[in-house]
């Protein structure tokens, strides 16, 4: 039994083109991640800013 195996290598810029692709992914997500709690966590202080005067 004989095992064909093409070896396909990757050169220096098609490695650092990868590289460089999952970094801005990386960086839209994390971008709108954090967006999304900031968001979150201001609604939910004025929230509980405005319950503080209403109740004062």
């Amino acid at each position: 039994m004989k095992k064909s195996s093409t070896k396909e290598f990757l050169n220096k810029e098609e490695v650092n083109e990868m590289i460089e692709s999952a970094i801005r992914r990386h960086n839209r997500r994390s971008t709108i991640i954090s967006s999304v709690l900031g968001w979150i966590l201001i609604g939910g202080y004025s929230f509980g800013l405005f319950q503080a005067v209403q109740n004062v």
